[in-house]
């Protein structure tokens, strides 16, 4: 079996949630990606930063993390999807090329405007590594129970694999 880590962004805990449920089931470990300067907003301004910052392609600067990438094969990669794409921090974790060389495993949780988000994950993970899988999460309440079981599955088939 693969040796696996998990990496996510998330804004208001959904993302977040999600990977837990790998990181239970799993029992891998998790490291949840933040900006140095995160919008503490939850109104609808949230949505003009988050899109301000899509659009201009920023990559924030993280807080530091101690992991040694040497030692994982498998990185399951979360991230919510904001105007289409992943959050700009996950953008500063694929093009900076803060790990290289692995299979990387997306998972994304969006309210129903993905847009491209699968087409453009893929393309920033082939940059340092190989993209391997991807799962769509619909992130509505009603979706906790069956979302869970997805991801629990899905991970469970992205780590089997050869």
């Amino acid at each position: 079996m693969k040796k696996a880590i998990i990496l996510c962004y998330s804004f208001e805990g959904y993302t977040l949630q999600m990977a837990t449920f790998i990181k239970e089931n799993l029992n891998i470990d998790l490291h949840e990606i933040k900006p140095l300067d995160e919008l503490k907003s939850k109104g609808f301004y949230k949505y003009i930063w988050g899109g301000r910052q899509v659009v201009f392609k920023k990559k924030p600067e993280l807080k530091p993390f101690d992991i040694d990438f040497d030692a994982y094969d498998l990185i399951f990669l979360g991230s919510p999807i904001w105007a289409g794409t992943f959050a700009p921090a996950i953008r500063t974790i694929l093009e900076d090329g803060i790990f290289k060389d692995k299979e990387v495993a997306y998972f994304y949780t969006h309210e129903g405007g993905a847009g491209k988000a699968l087409v453009r994950g893929e393309k920033a993970i082939n940059m340092f590594n190989s993209y391997i899988g991807s799962l769509s999460l619909l992130n509505h309440v009603k979706n906790l129970e069956s979302n869970k079981n997805l991801i629990i599955s899905w991970a469970h088939e992205m780590i089997e694999s050869k």
